[in-house]
């Protein structure tokens, strides 16, 4: 009696151990992590860089948006290029934007994107 009891309980062990391992979760940031302890400093300077470059992002649009929206105001119409919010005075210098990146404007609506820019491709 013993050896059939037996029995079951090893080919419900050999089963139960058969089974595809759960997928990890996705992250909840889009950063990549590499998890080793050791990589931790370099992991944490890619996070800060990419805070940076977010937060440039950020406030460059806000400045714009804020220029345009005072330019429309007392224009009573929305600026032709960015250009002209530095010659009516409405900004300071012209807007740079961040490293990899551009202005995309729509003089029709007043509104300001920033877009990746997308390299040259090699001559053949």
């Amino acid at each position: 009696m013993r050896s059939p009891v037996c029995a079951f309980v090893l080919v419900a062990v050999m089963l139960s151990a058969c089974k595809k391992p759960a997928p990890k979760p996705a992250a909840t940031n889009d950063s990549v992590m590499s998890g080793n302890p050791a990589m931790a400093p370099l992991d944490y300077l890619a996070a800060q860089a990419k805070a940076k470059k977010f937060a440039e992002k950020s406030i460059t649009t806000s400045e714009l948006t804020s220029a345009i929206q005072k330019f429309n105001a007392m224009e009573d119409r929305y600026p032709r290029d960015l250009g002209e919010l530095v010659q009516q005075h409405y900004l300071q210098a012209p807007p740079v934007a961040p490293r990899g990146m551009a202005f995309a404007y729509n003089p029709q609506t007043g509104e300001i994107r920033i877009v990746r820019i997308e390299p040259p491709a090699p001559a053949p």
